[in-house]
């Protein structure tokens, strides 16, 4: 009897077929205890961010130099593991906050 019978089964080798794992279910994170941690100072650069201000313009508003802007922009930042201010922008916009 031959592999090409009718009654033998072939099946791939098991190095070719590649395991599919099921990926576990996407679970949002909380995100009340975060907008716990912004202050009111922390929105309103925020805000002034989410208007398109560059930097500059932002320091005078707020009555700081370029580099606390940019320093408390990056602490903001690093605090919410963004690369960038606009994710942090972005997620006090879906969160309501400004």
């Amino acid at each position: 009897m031959t592999d090409l019978d009718v009654g033998s089964t072939m099946t791939a080798p098991r190095t070719l077929v590649p395991e599919l794992h099921a990926m576990p279910p996407r679970v949002p994170a909380p995100r009340e205890p975060m907008a716990r941690q912004v202050s009111a100072e922390e929105l309103r650069l925020l805000a002034l961010l989410a208007d398109g201000l560059p930097l500059e313009t932002i320091a005078r508003r707020l009555s700081l130099s370029d580099r606390t802007v940019r320093r408390r922009s990056k602490a903001l930042c690093d605090r919410m593991g963004a690369r960038a201010p606009i994710q942090v922008v972005a997620w006090a916009a879906r969160n309501g906050l400004i």
